[in-house]
């Protein structure tokens, strides 16, 4: 159910000629990739089942969805900046027509009659080394909820070569130390069928781009046999990405934006979520490039005609260098920039879920950070997240309503103005996050966690692998928590007054403050 929300009158576009956008036609012309669904085998020895690497580890029946993957097969170019020295966006083929085979995980309602029409294509996190589908963990209630489309895309050599190489191959270790399967094997928890990636094949970093432009398209075509969504109408296509995955969406947003046949973006729309402050190359990483483009390029940010929305948690803005790409929506009225206060990288529930496929799939530990020194961030991001994609889609809908597109959307309807966290400057000079006398950051997207606060929210944490990007929280003593609250239903009433004013400023859904309401009711805060 979709929250009611005021009307907020859009600048025009015109003030959106920024000068850097450039659109090319859809690789290849109309060429569109061709796709086989892979089968899951669950009977018979350990060796010879088969499944989808990062299949959903909840029961999508329940919901009335499934989760389905196929391999996808295309050409796509390799593509250059012709005028790099200026920071221009615009791009010209280096290396056409780079045979590729990559896979998709497509999680879609059981049938075409729920579906809401709008389909979230997620690039992949490969920070790991392998796939990792944040933005579905974040977000998959709202998603389940609104009847849409998730389709994930692995997007990487190194996630494409650790899935056709490594994955089920007991013969062969992770890296940096890690204590998986691998380095136990005999393991016969974590041996695969390793024919299913078999023919995967990206030998390119750069054909990344055309990838996602000719994925998008054959989602979008009707009448193909080789569309997994043939069946369903895809009105609104959304890219989004988590943490690495943001920059990717960054650079094809302002170097590739690709044009359907009629004209029409493939995609409509970006959700860019947790990233730093650099985009990357088009081109790709060494020899003859760096992979991400130079801090303070231009190109890092982010320059396109539809609807956009950067999110950003405490940590990106002053580790990841994200206050570097801030944007005033005066000069992009179809951008939007949110930071999130007391929100975090990697918090309790993202860790938690994450968790649970790195167990089952690579007998890996349940958490990146094992051992932190700190507890780890309890504030769930992703209750504001699902909230900036149900507004992004509003958005996208309205934008094509006054273009002709959709009828469904409102008019003249967009979300929320940019929210950024207070900086300040430390004893050293250096650029900090401004906190009030809690220690708990200022300014920015506010949930009702941390305008009721319970402890201090700290965007780092510390200890072994990936706890660097764990929050971490400190919580408050009995004794303050009692002078703050000084009964249950103290409490209570506080964060009910702070959730609805969170959902009412449109950054909380209505469902998603009821869990909170009802999580608050049943602890013992106050008691």
């Amino acid at each position: 159910m979709r929250r009611p929300h005021p009307k907020r009158l859009a600048t025009g576009l015109a003030a959106l000629a920024v000068g850097l956008f450039s659109a090319v036609a859809l690789a290849g012309g109309t060429t569109l990739p061709t796709t086989t669904l892979l089968p899951v085998v669950l009977t018979g020895d350990v060796a010879t089942q088969s499944t989808p690497f990062i299949a959903w580890i909840k029961d999508l029946a329940a919901d009335k969805y499934l989760e389905q993957e196929y391999l996808v097969s295309g050409k796509a170019n390799i593509y250059e900046y012709t005028d790099n020295l200026n920071q221009k966006p615009d791009v010209a083929v280096q290396t056409p027509d780079v045979d590729y085979t990559t896979r998709i995980l497509v999680r879609r309602p059981t049938h075409s009659r729920p579906f809401n029409g709008t389909v979230y294509v997620e690039v992949l996190n490969a920070t790991a080394g392998w796939d990792g589908d944040a933005i579905w963990q974040a977000t998959h209630e709202y998603m389940l909820r609104e009847g849409a489309i998730w389709v994930g895309v692995t997007t990487k050599p190194v996630t494409v070569n650790f899935l056709r190489d490594n994955w089920g191959n007991t013969a062969v270790a992770f890296p940096s130390g890690s204590f998986g399967c691998l380095l136990r094997h005999p393991a016969p928890e974590c041996v695969r069928n390793r024919s299913r990636y078999s023919s995967l094949s990206m030998p390119h970093f750069g054909q990344v781009w055309d990838m996602l432009s000719q994925v998008g398209a054959l989602l979008k075509t009707r009448h193909n046999s080789s569309n997994p969504l043939d069946d369903f109408k895809a009105k609104r296509l959304v890219m989004v990405g988590y943490s690495q995955s943001a920059a990717y969406e960054t650079t094809y947003a302002n170097s590739i934006h690709a044009a359907m046949p009629d004209g029409s973006p493939v995609y409509d729309g970006y959700y860019i979520a947790t990233g730093g402050s650099r985009a990357k190359n088009v081109t790709g990483p060494p020899p003859s490039t760096q992979e991400s483009l130079p801090v303070g390029d231009v190109r890092n940010l982010t320059k396109v005609d539809v609807p956009v929305i950067r999110f950003q948690s405490q940590f990106e803005v002053v580790n990841s260098g994200a206050r570097l790409v801030r944007q005033n929506e005066s000069d992009y009225p179809l951008l939007r920039f949110y930071e999130g206060a007391g929100l975090t990288h990697v918090d309790t529930y993202l860790d938690l879920i994450g968790g649970q496929a790195l167990v089952r799939d690579l007998g890996l530990a349940a958490s990146f950070c094992p051992t932190p020194a700190l507890p780890i961030n309890p504030i769930r991001n992703g209750y504001v997240q699902a909230a900036l994609l149900d507004d992004l889609d509003q958005w996208i809908r309205s934008e094509k309503k006054r273009k002709g597109d959709d009828d469904r959307g409102k008019d003249n309807w967009a979300p929320p103005a940019s929210r950024y966290l207070d900086l300040t400057t430390n004893a050293l000079g250096a650029t900090v996050l401004a906190r009030d006398a809690d220690g708990n950051v200022i300014g920015g997207v506010r949930p009702p966690d941390i305008d009721v606060p319970l402890g201090t929210t700290l965007e780092t944490n510390t200890g072994p692998g990936f706890c660097g990007l764990f929050g971490a929280f400190a919580p408050f003593s009995d004794a303050k928590v009692k002078t703050l609250y000084p009964s249950h239903d103290a409490y209570v009433k506080a964060f009910k007054k702070a959730a609805r004013a969170s959902e009412k400023d449109g950054f909380l859904l209505r469902e998603d403050a009821k869990a909170q309401i009802d999580a608050a009711e049943q602890s013992t805060v106050g008691n």
